[in-house]
C-alpha cells in the first residue's frame, strides 16, 4: 500500500515543483522546465524498428546456439556465438536509438529566444518632456531654446528635423524684424543692429514678442500660454 502511495505522490510532486519554478520565471524559461519534466517523466522508446531488431538479435542468438549444440558444436563456442550475436544486435538497437533521438531533435522547431528588452518609451518621452511650469515663468528665450520647446522638446536634448525647422523660421522671423531681440547681457543698445542682422542660435528673443509672432500665424505653443 505504501509503494503505490509513493508511486502516486511521485508525479504530484513534480506538478508542484514545477508549478514553482514557473512562477518565479519568465514564459521561455517555464516552457523549457516544463519541456524537461516532460522528458523525464515520459519513457524512452527505441521504436518499432529497435523492437524488431532487438527481438531478432534474441531469436537468432538463441537459435543459432540451440543449432550449434545439435551440430556437435563445443558449448563454449555456441554460447560464444550466440552471446556475440545477442551483443551486436543491442549495438545496432542502441545506434537506432541515438538516430532516432538525432532525428527527432532536428525535427523540433528551434525556439526564439526571448526578444531583448526595449524600450517602451515614446521618442518624445525619451526625449524628455518640458517643464511647462517652469518655462512658463521664463521671460527670454534663446533660438535654441524656443525651438525645441515650441516641438515639446526640452532644451538641452538633441534636436530634430521638426525643431530645427523652426528655428530657422525664428532665425528669418528676427532678420525681418518680426522678432524684436534682447541684447545679450554686458552688450550696449547699439550692438542690437549687427545680432538683428545676423542673429545666431543664442540669440534671445522676449516672451511677448515670441508669443505675438507666434499668434499671427495662428499658432499657440504651449510654452508660451499663460
Amino acid at each position: 500500500m505504501s509503494a503505490i502511495q509513493s508511486s502516486v505522490s511521485a508525479p504530484a510532486s513534480s506538478n508542484s515543483a514545477l508549478g514553482t519554478l514557473k512562477s518565479g520565471q519568465s514564459p521561455v524559461h517555464a516552457k523549457a522546465v516544463e519541456k524537461t519534466a516532460a522528458n523525464l517523466e515520459r519513457p524512452s522508446t527505441i521504436g518499432p524498428l529497435g523492437i524488431l531488431v532487438l527481438l531478432s538479435g534474441i531469436c537468432i542468438a538463441v537459435g543459432g546456439t540451440l543449432w550449434a549444440i545439435e551440430l556437435d558444436v563445443p558449448y563454449p563456442v555456441a554460447v560464444m556465438a550466440g552471446y556475440c550475436t545477442f551483443i551486436a544486435s543491442a549495438c545496432l538497437c542502441v545506434a537506432l536509438m541515438v538516430l532516432r533521438k538525432t532525428s527527432t531533435k532536428v525535427a523540433q522547431p528551434v525556439s526564439s529566444a526571448a526578444p531583448p528588452a526595449t524600450n517602451s518609451m515614446t521618442p518624445a518621452a525619451a526625449r524628455g518632456k518640458p517643464n511647462y511650469a517652469a518655462w512658463k515663468l521664463v521671460s527670454k528665450f534663446s533660438v535654441s531654446d524656443a525651438s525645441r520647446l515650441w516641438c515639446d522638446i526640452e532644451p538641452g536634448c538633441p534636436a530634430t528635423q521638426e525643431s530645427i525647422a523652426w528655428a530657422h523660421a525664428i532665425l528669418d522671423a528676427i532678420k525681418r524684424s518680426e522678432l524684436i531681440i534682447i541684447p545679450r547681457s554686458g552688450l550696449s543698445e547699439a550692438m542690437r543692429g549687427p545680432e538683428q542682422v545676423n542673429p545666431s542660435w543664442t540669440t534671445e528673443v522676449g516672451r511677448e514678442s515670441l508669443k505675438t509672432w507666434a499668434q499671427a500665424h495662428g499658432h499657440a505653443p504651449r510654452f508660451l500660454q499663460s
